[in-house]
């Protein structure tokens, strides 16, 4: 690996970037908000002004950076560079790879950000030394990622790997953006948990649920009611993890993998929804890939995409 590469994880909240060493180390960070609705124009001057600062930091010049990689939510083309269409930020079609190596003037590539966040654990974090592994992202909705045989998979379309849109109940609840009720995204992401949590406060108004408004409750809250021990915050945990269960028997089951990795920022209830998965997926999957399929926690958290969009920038270059 060349020795200094610009990454950046575009996420709907934040744009998050840093300088990435040859061993994959962060050696520099910075982050902006993403802002309501960007440009491409705006998310890239947004990139270069993080660039600036990291190089400043470490005493670097662009002339040092090898490669700059992108991690960007999708559907996207990343042999174009091109961002198909992101809901969450209201695009469709744009060039954000030319864009930033405009800005640049470095070789610049893009990946889907839960790509990157899964050659991120992949390459350094909880699926290193494996040929086969399997990223799940729970966070605004779920994103997802596959190794095979040591390779990232991405499909003819360059959209293969979106886990979160499995159907682990054809009758559940409808997906805010997709016509695909009962999938993954709509059952497991901090979305769902959210909306899941307003309906139990209702149903249970002597619920530690209940004691927040509506529109202040979050996945954290949800957690640190579980945590008190309240019993309609903690089947949400519960019915989750139950879900997340299914949808990896499915993937062990089809894919044999070896390692499962789930990340994204509802993994800091780790402990409340890992039992039930484990026991689901034991109870669903076959045999051999059962036994052979190991569920972890992600290792880097919030720097997989970071690390990950490095690791794959030096790969195409």
């Amino acid at each position: 690996m060349p020795r200094y590469v610009l990454a950046f994880d575009l996420g709907g909240t934040n744009v998050r970037g840093g300088i990435v060493g040859e061993d994959g180390t962060i050696l520099s960070r910075g982050r902006d908000s993403t802002g309501p609705r960007p440009s491409g124009e705006e998310v890239a001057g947004k990139m270069a002004i993080i660039a600036e600062g990291c190089l400043k930091d470490r005493g670097l010049k662009l002339a040092d950076i090898a490669a700059v990689g992108i991690g960007s939510p999708g559907p996207l083309d990343s042999r174009t560079g091109i961002v198909i269409e992101t809901p969450n930020l209201g695009w469709k079609n744009v060039p954000l790879a030319k864009l930033v190596q405009e800005r640049l003037g470095r070789p610049t590539f893009l990946e889907n950000d839960a790509n990157c966040a899964c050659w991120g654990e992949f390459w350094k974090g909880a699926a290193r030394g494996t040929r086969s592994a399997f990223i799940l992202t729970l966070g605004t909705g779920v994103g997802g990622g596959l190794i095979l045989d040591g390779k990232l998979y991405k499909g003819i379309d360059d959209t293969g790997g979106h886990l979160g849109h499995i159907v682990v109940n054809p009758e559940g609840p409808p997906h805010w953006v997709l016509d695909n009720p009962g999938s993954l995204e709509a059952y497991c992401s901090a979305t769902a948990c959210i909306r899941d949590a307003r309906a139990a406060a209702k149903a249970h108004p002597d619920s530690l649920l209940a004691k927040k408004p509506a529109e202040q409750v979050d996945g954290a809250y949800v957690a640190a009611c579980a945590e008190q021990g309240d019993a309609a915050a903690k089947e949400i945990w519960q019915m989750l993890g139950y879900h997340l269960g299914v949808a990896c028997a499915t993937l062990a089951n089809t894919l044999n993998p070896e390692v499962g990795v789930i990340g994204g920022g509802l993994c800091q209830a780790w402990d409340l929804f890992a039992e039930p998965m484990e026991k689901e997926c034991r109870r669903r999957a076959l045999g051999p890939p059962g036994a052979r399929l190991k569920l972890r926690r992600a290792e880097l958290v919030d720097d997989a995409g970071i690390v990950g969009a490095a690791g794959l920038a030096v790969e195409r270059l």
